[in-house]
């Protein structure tokens, strides 16, 4: 059965790095439909790959400042809508591909600024074209399903004095009935 799954992705950035020790997160959303959820798959938002890939948030640095975080989206992936790329393993999510150049000068491959999601749990990023850089440990985690359909009712017992009045009522019309049958 298909289903649409929403993760978190988390980033924190290792000792050396420019804001060390910063967590950074986003938020991304996919469809399940196509996947096979055997071996190693790729997912996009076009269908360049098996498409189903719904939305991509994550909240990082502003490379005009380096200091006041905005979120950035799929469409600040170089490559959109044939990025970023999210790869599963087994039906799990396990890595991003993308890539964010806001000059257009190659992002961080010849030290610009820019960020990556490259290599499986790493995060890549340069600000102030190389003054500040990093590494950083990426995790994916799948949010846990809510449902918003609430479970049928079951009609409870009210009270005692519920239930005496209905079986009064009950007698009342069975009493009414036969005297009905009898009258007629």
């Amino acid at each position: 059965m298909a289903a649409t799954l929403t993760g978190t992705i988390k980033v924190e950035l290792l000792p050396g790095s420019f804001g060390a020790g910063t967590i950074y997160t986003g938020d991304f959303s996919y469809d399940d439909t196509y996947l096979t959820k055997v071996g190693i798959e790729t997912m996009t938002i076009s269908d360049l790959a098996v498409p189903g890939l719904l939305f991509f948030n994550f909240r990082f640095l502003d490379f005009a400042t380096g200091l006041t975080p905005v979120t950035y989206t799929a469409k600040d992936i170089v490559g959109f809508p044939d990025n970023p790329t999210l790869y599963f393993e087994n039906g799990i999510p396990t890595q991003f591909g993308a890539m964010v150049d806001p000059g257009n000068n190659g992002g961080i491959w010849t030290m610009n600024d820019g960020f990556m999601f490259a290599d499986t749990g790493r995060f890549d990023f340069i600000l102030g074209n190389g003054t500040n850089a990093g590494v950083g440990t990426v995790t994916l985690e799948l949010n846990k399903p809510t449902s918003t359909e609430e479970p049928p009712s079951v009609p409870e017992n009210s009270s005692p004095l519920a239930f005496l009045l209905a079986t009064l009522g009950l007698g009342a019309s069975y009493s009414w009935k036969k005297s009905v049958k009898v009258n007629s």
